[in-house]
């Protein structure tokens, strides 16, 4: 195992055999109010074994009861599907494009000991209408905190991935007062700051271009989806769906049952949400919520993710205030569904025993 050297600011990881969890505060990194005068700090790292991944299991009695039809509440652009088990303190999870509350199954019904899990349906995905209007990062980050609202909810945990991450670190960002911890998955920043400037640029037109044309998408999206069960139905055609997962999964599913959701899902995600959420991509309303989160913040992903290679993670907790870093060895982008284990595990250091530390 080679050494990766790093200067005084920097966050040492090394991949092993499992997963260590590297966390860094610096001089420099004052605790802020909202995180109660926490300071995280570098230490040896923390880790985990790695089950057998070709070892499959069928879903337990209490992910059955979650795989049934979700929870729907009235939220102010309308109605908002969710997934929720579990007692304590509240935890938000948030899925990334083209998913839905099914790929927190298996979080939902192993962390119910310890919390109350929300898994949302993010409006356009799974079973949530999309918004009438733009869905940006934003918007999408505003549903999320009327959620939080209508349940009473006044401050909480949220874990975010990918897309839901981006979701998950502007809301952050915008409430340190409401939420208390945030955990990213999956997600880092593009390149340096020139990069990231050509990107926004880049990105530019088509934003003004779907927000120009978003009305012409509502028109067109019932026809859309008349095209589904078909679209489903051919992708759920062996092997379409195990070369779709091939680039984001490392080592195939554990929990193989999951990929037949995800195909649902896929074919599900409804035509503006998808758009917008490609147009995020980038976005400097992120990136500038990377450096603006106080929270205590864990950045978790694959150690083989060929979506959002470890690089950009560490990237990404460069700018951030109290990160936490956490790489997952023989795992790519969908680590709570590829190595639940060592991924739960890594949410419990992060969550519980910081949580501790809270007055």
């Amino acid at each position: 195992m080679s050494a990766e050297h790093f200067s005084d600011d920097q966050m040492p990881i090394r991949r092993g055999q499992g997963l260590r969890l590297s966390v860094t505060s610096s001089d420099a990194d004052a605790p802020s109010p909202e995180s109660g005068g926490e300071t995280l700090r570098r230490g040896q790292g923390l880790r985990l074994s790695i089950h057998d991944p070709a070892a499959a299991s069928p879903p337990s009695t209490l992910l059955r009861e979650l795989i049934g039809a979700p929870q729907v509440i009235e939220l102010s652009h309308g109605p908002l599907a969710y997934r929720a088990a579990g007692h304590g303190p509240p935890l938000i999870l948030l899925h990334g494009w083209a998913a839905s509350s099914r790929y927190w199954l298996i979080t939902l019904a192993d962390l119910s000991a310890d919390f109350r899990v929300y898994a949302l349906d993010l409006p356009g995905f799974g079973d949530s209408p999309a918004l009438s209007e733009a869905g940006t990062v934003a918007r999408q980050a505003q549903a999320v905190l009327e959620f939080a609202d209508a349940l009473g909810l006044t401050t909480f945990d949220i874990n975010g991935h990918s897309y839901g991450a981006a979701v998950a670190v502007v809301l952050a960002a915008s409430q340190p007062q409401r939420v208390r911890r945030l955990v990213i998955t999956s997600l880092g920043a593009i390149g340096d700051e020139i990069e990231r400037l050509i990107v926004a640029l880049a990105r530019a037109p088509l934003d003004l271009t779907l927000r120009l044309g978003y009305p012409w998408l509502n028109v067109i999206a019932p026809w859309v989806d008349l095209w589904r069960p078909l679209m489903t139905a051919l992708l759920c055609v062996p092997p379409l769906p195990q070369m779709m997962a091939a680039r984001f999964i490392e080592n195939g599913l554990r929990e193989r049952w999951m990929l037949q959701e995800g195909i649902v899902d896929l074919t599900k995600m409804d035509l503006r949400a998808h758009l917008m959420a490609v147009a995020s991509v980038g976005d400097p309303q992120v990136f500038d919520a990377f450096r603006a989160v106080p929270q205590p913040t864990l950045l978790i992903g694959g150690a083989q993710d060929r979506i959002m290679p470890p690089d950009s993670l560490r990237a990404a907790a460069q700018t951030m205030r109290q990160p936490a870093l956490a790489l997952i060895e023989q795992c790519g982008h969908i680590p709570m569904i590829e190595q639940p284990d060592a991924y739960h595990t890594a949410l419990r250091s992060f969550l519980v025993n910081e949580g501790m530390k809270s007055p």
